[in-house]
């Protein structure tokens, strides 16, 4: 499903994964996805990623922005803001240039915080056939 629904701040969600979807593989977009399903796999996105309340990642996760109110299973990646809200669950690493936390969140890894300026090395994104580096 592809449309331009939600706004957060100035990122488009252009593509949603609904709560009754299961994806398995690697996903890449070039502009934000909603998720409120579940995926298996890594996730590369140019913009927002958002994991809705009843969403569920298992995997990598590498964005400009993501917003967390479900779970994710695996290390996240976020070159600008990474928030979670109070009912986010978070089983992995996180980076992000900003960092946003609500109460009761559950976080089970490391927090590495970056220079916003700084950019992502080719170490640091997600090792995807179509590689959006490459686009």
């Amino acid at each position: 499903m592809s449309m331009k629904r939600t706004r957060r701040g100035s990122e488009a969600i252009e593509s949603i994964i609904g709560k009754h979807v299961y994806f398995e593989g690697i996903l890449t977009s070039k502009q934000g996805i909603r998720i409120d399903g579940r995926i298996k796999g890594n996730i590369e996105c140019e913009g927002l990623i958002i994991i809705g309340s009843e969403g569920r990642v298992d995997g990598e996760i590498v964005a400009h922005d993501v917003y967390i109110a479900g779970e994710l299973t695996g290390n996240a990646t976020a070159r600008n803001r990474l928030e979670i809200t109070e009912q986010g669950k978070v089983y992995g690493d996180i980076t992000a240039a900003k960092l946003v936390v609500g109460p009761g969140v559950i976080l089970e890894g490391k927090c590495h915080m970056i220079a916003q300026k700084d950019t992502l090395n080719s170490s640091d994104t997600l090792s995807t056939p179509a590689s959006l580096a490459a686009s």
